[in-house]
C-alpha cells in the first residue's frame, strides 16, 4: 500500500506513480494506467483525479489527436523525442518501404527469379502505395477526420495518379519514361510528404497545450 496521511493519498507519491507507468512506454491507455495504479493500491477516482491534474499541469497529455479518446501519454520534449518513440512509427514504416523498393527494384534484375518477386513487391508498393501514403499523411497528420480504409484508399489513388503525373511529366524530357527518373522522382515525392507530416505532427505534439485539438487541416 502507498503511505497516507490521515487516511488520505499522497498526492506526489500517486503522481510519481502514473509518470513512472508511462516513462517506459511514453504513450498508454488511461484504463490500463488505472489497472496499474489499483495494482498497487491507488483507487480509481483517485487515480483519474490526479491523472486529469497532470494534464492540467502540462505534465502528461491527454486525447492524443489520432489516438483513441482515452489516450495519455507524456509530452514529447523535441522532434528527436517523437522520431524515437513509437508516435512516428508509421513514417519510418514508410521510410522503410521506401528503401526496399528502390533497392529491390535497382539491384534486382528481372531475370534473377525467384528474387525478382521483391522486385514485384516492394517495387509495386513504390508504384501504388507508397508515394501516396506519404502525401495523406501529410495532409492530414492525425486520424481525427480520416479514418484507416480512407487513408488506405486515398494511398493507392493517389500514388496512381502520382506515377501517371509523373510519367507524362518525363515524357517530355530527355530522360522519357524510364525506371531511374520515374523511381526518383516518387522517391522525392515521399520524402518531402514524410518530412512535412514530421513537422506538423511535432508542432501539435510539441507546442500545443494539453487538451487542446489540432486546427481542422489537421
Amino acid at each position: 500500500m502507498l503511505l497516507r496521511e490521515k487516511d488520505t493519498y499522497v498526492p506526489e507519491t500517486v503522481r510519481e506513480l502514473i509518470l513512472e507507468a508511462l516513462r517506459s512506454r511514453r504513450f498508454a491507455n488511461v484504463a490500463g494506467v488505472v489497472t496499474e495504479l489499483k495494482g498497487k493500491g491507488v483507487p480509481e477516482d483517485v487515480a483519474l483525479r490526479m491523472i486529469k491534474d497532470l494534464a492540467n499541469e502540462g505534465k502528461v497529455i491527454l486525447n492524443l489527436p489520432g489516438a483513441s479518446e482515452d489516450t495519455v501519454m507524456t509530452p514529447v520534449s523535441s522532434i528527436f523525442t517523437y522520431l524515437r518513440s513509437t508516435l512516428a512509427f508509421d513514417l519510418w514504416f514508410t521510410l522503410v518501404l521506401l528503401v526496399l523498393g528502390l533497392s529491390t527494384t535497382f539491384l534486382i534484375p528481372v531475370e534473377l527469379f525467384p528474387l525478382v518477386i521483391l522486385r514485384w513487391i516492394f517495387g509495386g508498393l513504390l508504384l501504388v502505395f507508397v508515394p501516396g501514403f506519404a502525401f495523406v499523411r501529410a495532409l492530414f497528420p492525425f486520424e481525427r477526420y480520416i479514418d484507416r480504409w480512407e487513408r488506405l484508399a486515398l494511398s493507392c489513388g493517389l500514388s496512381i495518379a502520382f506515377a501517371v503525373l509523373v510519367g507524362f511529366a518525363l515524357n517530355f524530357t530527355p530522360w522519357g519514361i524510364t525506371l531511374v527518373p520515374t523511381a526518383t522522382v516518387l522517391a522525392v515525392i515521399t520524402l518531402v510528404s514524410v518530412f512535412i507530416a514530421t513537422i506538423r505532427r511535432a508542432r501539435v505534439l510539441i507546442v500545443n497545450p494539453p487538451n487542446s485539438a489540432p486546427s481542422d487541416t489537421e
